[in-house]
């Protein structure tokens, strides 16, 4: 008999040599059969224990229709069947087969099978090559109606190898083994692992795979990491669509497990460990949801200090149900986005957003945003209106100029005079009254009075122009680039296919990430210095105030001071010019300062002390031209941007102290031991890797520490089932009827609540958003390139349409289509 050893020294890329065919006798000795009974060490498996030694899996669930078995590499040897081989049942032989397959170089699939007529038990099986049988002729075939997906077919050949085993009381001999193909077998090693019946993800794997999807891991990242567990790409039995396909199965399997009644009773779990979660749902006649919100106890009390400014924007591909995801984000002291609260919405209409805002306006206690900004949308612009009345709304300027960049575009391609004095008119007016002169002398200047597209651009200035806001604090912000920013890094987490509760056990890791964040912020401000920029002592008096992310925003306000002089004008009026002609964030124009040195009264028209809450580059600058650098008067520090003092608790909820008495649960113990058997067995991985002959020796262990572990496991099982049997006949409960799925508490109360309905809602649009709208940008026109004409492009010009009719040839095909 010939053995093969996959890892034994052997280039694996190179064809395997073919082996010298020996005949097996008819007829063998009484030690030959003796003999032939294939124990646990080369079939791969043992009969006591029924594990598979080899590390070789069996499953049948990717086959696609076919019984096909997997197999993954191992270092068991490979033997090649014989007539009156023994197995301890037709798993070990199509096992057994399975590896001679993929040492020759095919696929195998199962065949036929019949079951006793006295024990109804399987007793015949018949394994064959993947090839046998003939292939249907397609060119024969009824074309279907529409077009369908190209799919390969395996070229069959009516290849004859095969093997039968059959049951002869508790064994299975091998009745009959046909070796030869009438096609060849592939050599190359990397070739074998796409062959049906070795391709496959093992079922150990699978659970790997799966605990990676739920980190939002695409099947090519997954891929990767398998690449580096296998040692290279070529080595990993499957390929990155099964992997897709695997977790296509776990996404559908999570949509069809009663998805709300799953989420609605972790949030009343939720609902015990923080008693200040908030929740509400709303469903339609049908008990479906329709809507959500929900915000967390850390969150409702952040907000008691961040309810200042609020961005909020609605965004797409998050969850299976395509409903919008609408979050409410604030900006906490170390200038980090930070979640209010969030919620799902069926549709993006009024009604959908006035439950939205009320629902949030409960659970911070009635308390209305001073800022709030949003997208240009019309539904979301009435809702505030009617739920946030004393708001001041603002409108994304971002979305506002990329709206107006279609229609605008080639308007300004044509005249770029006109489009820079646009973007400066809209970027550095200081005043409604500036803005408004400045317009009316660009329209004059260039003729455009009769642009309908500028005309309604001028009409909803007030909603975006900065101008209009200057008092108003946004910090660092006229977009909703918060809400943009913080919808992009939610879909690493999250994906289109995911259930609404694995969409929030992902919100959690999300916010976790950002509470980290902010640890780190504040580690930093208590433990970490910085170079000072300059020798003025306002520099270090800000960085001692200042949290870290203010401060290093507030030292680049003081280089700005070196790009302006300053002109006095009279007793407290100061004139601010730039030196180079254009300062970044400010432009080319100067800046009017009115100072009072004795009373530390700085006042510029930029406002960026109000819109920003930190003094701008021109009061530094004039404070520098009067000496008065010593400190920041205390009346331009915001306490949001400042270390909370030691006397007040923080807005994030700590975790309760663990009592010095309580022990671990069994699950913490678990996780604890397997944790230190891992760290422990590593070091012995390391040195029985070091040769074969070490490898051979842990792999001896291993096997023996299976077996008595495996027995120890179902001794221990037997066990629980008589407790839990004599528990039963004592009328006891077990304790585990109120435990919900995943054990996450009883939700028989959520059941009735269905799931949502798939919505249909405005949607992105199909191009992709990354252009940048804050500046009017023009765009190059099409022409064609036939004969150079702006109407039309190349396919649609007129010089290619030809009025010859077309060959009847043509027609008849046509016709037949």
């Amino acid at each position: 008999m010939a053995f093969w050893f996959p890892n034994a020294g052997i280039d694996l890329n190179n064809p395997v040599q073919e082996e010298e065919q020996t005949e097996e006798p008819a007829n063998r000795g009484g030690q030959d059969r003796g003999n032939a009974h294939v124990s646990g060490n080369t079939a791969g498996a043992s009969a006591d224990s029924g594990m598979v030694d080899t590390g070789d899996t069996i499953s049948t669930d990717d086959s696609g229709g076919e019984d096909e078995v997997q197999s993954t590499p191992s270092l068991t040897p490979v033997e090649k069947p014989y007539p009156d081989m023994m197995f301890d049942s037709w798993e070990q032989a199509k096992m057994c087969y399975n590896r001679y397959a993929k040492h020759v170089g095919f696929s195998i699939k199962s065949s036929t099978s019949r079951n006793s007529t006295v024990d109804l038990l399987k007793d015949k099986c018949l394994f064959v090559c993947n090839k046998s049988g003939r292939n249907k002729d397609i060119n024969h075939q009824e074309v279907p109606p529409v077009r369908q997906r190209n799919r390969t077919i395996t070229k069959k050949t009516d290849c004859k190898a095969r093997l039968r085993v059959k049951r002869r009381g508790q064994k299975w001999h091998v009745t009959m083994f046909i070796e030869e193909h009438n096609h060849p077998c592939l050599k190359k090693f990397s070739l074998k692992r796409f062959l049906r019946s070795h391709k496959g993800i093992p079922k150990e794997e699978r659970e790997f795979v799966k605990l990676l999807h739920q980190v939002n891991l695409s099947a090519g990242r997954v891929m990767s990491i398998m690449a580096e567990l296998y040692g290279k790409l070529s080595n990993v039995p499957y390929e990155r669509k099964d992997v897709s396909n695997y977790m296509a199965t776990i996404d559908t399997a999570a949509q069809t497990q009663n998805d709300m009644s799953k989420l609605l009773s972790h949030f009343a779990k939720i609902k015990k460990e923080d008693p200040d979660f908030f929740v509400k749902i709303d469903v339609d006649h049908d008990d479906r949801v329709r809507r959500i919100f929900w915000a967390d106890g850390p969150a409702r009390a952040a907000y008691k200090t961040y309810n200042d400014c609020l961005s909020f924007d609605a965004t797409y591909m998050t969850n299976c149900y395509k409903m919008p995801f609408a979050p409410f984000i604030g900006i906490n002291r170390y200038c980090q986005s930070i979640q209010l609260g969030c919620g799902f919405i069926r549709n993006e209409q009024e009604a959908d957003y006035v439950w939205l805002f009320e629902s949030f306006l409960e659970a911070m206690d009635g308390v209305q945003p001073v800022n709030i900004i949003t997208d240009q949308d019309g539904a979301m612009r009435s809702a505030i209106l009617c739920v946030f009345p004393d708001s001041c709304h603002r409108n994304c300027r971002w979305h506002i100029m990329q709206n107006a960049q279609p229609v605008l575009g080639n308007e300004m391609s044509k005249n770029e005079p006109l489009r820079l004095e646009l973007n400066d008119t809209i970027d550095h007016s200081m005043t409604p009254d500036e803005f408004e002169e400045r317009w009316a002398e660009m329209v004059v200047k260039y003729n455009v009075s009769d642009n309908k597209h500028l005309q309604d651009l001028y009409d909803i200035r007030a909603s975006f122009v900065p101008a209009y806001f200057k008092d108003r604090f946004f910090p660092f912000l006229q977009t909703t680039a918060r809400s943009e920013g913080f919808n992009a890094v939610l879909k690493r987490y999250a994906s289109p296919h995911n259930s609404l509760f694995h969409f929030f056990e992902q919100y959690m890791k999300l916010q976790e990430s950002i509470d980290v964040a902010v640890d780190s912020n504040e580690f930093k401000d208590e433990d970490k210095i910085l170079r000072m920029w300059g020798e003025w002592p306002l520099e270090e008096h800000a960085f001692n105030v200042y949290t870290m992310p203010i401060y290093l925003r507030f030292r680049a306000e003081i280089r700005k001071v070196t790009s302006y002089n300053v002109n006095l004008l009279d007793g407290q009026q100061f004139n601010v010019v730039p030196v180079t002609g254009y300062v970044y964030g400010y432009g080319k124009r100067s800046y009017r300062v009115e100072a009072n040195l004795s009373e530390g009264i700085y006042k510029c028209e930029c406002e960026k002390i109000k819109r920003d809450g930190i003094l701008c580059c021109h009061v530094l600058r004039v404070m520098a031209q009067l000496g008065a650098v010593q400190e920041i008067p205390d009346h331009y520090i915001l306490p949001r941007w400042t270390m909370p003092p030691d006397d007040i608790v923080p807005e994030k909820v700590e975790l309760p102290q663990v009592p010095v008495d309580k022990k671990l649960t069994n699950k913490e113990r678990k996780l604890l031991r397997y944790g230190t058997l891992c760290n422990n067995w590593t070091e012995y991985a390391k040195i029985a890797a070091e040769s074969e002959k070490a490898t051979a020796l842990a792999d001896k262990y291993m096997r023996e520490l299976g077996k008595e572990l495996s027995a120890m496991k179902i001794s221990a099982a037997s066990k629980r089932n008589e407790k839990r049997k004599q528990t039963k006949k004592q009328g006891e409960p077990s304790g585990a009827e109120n435990v919900g799925d995943e054990g996450q508490g009883s939700n028989t109360q959520y059941q009735h609540v269905r799931d949502p309905i798939m919505t249909t809602t405005k949607g992105r649009p199909e191009e992709k958003r990354k252009k940048s709208g804050l500046h009017l940008k023009a765009s190059k026109p099409v022409k064609c390139k036939a004969c150079g004409s702006a109407q039309h492009n190349t396919a649609e010009c007129p010089s290619k349409i030809s009025n010859v009719p077309e060959p009847k040839e043509i027609n008849f095909f046509r016709d037949m289509i």
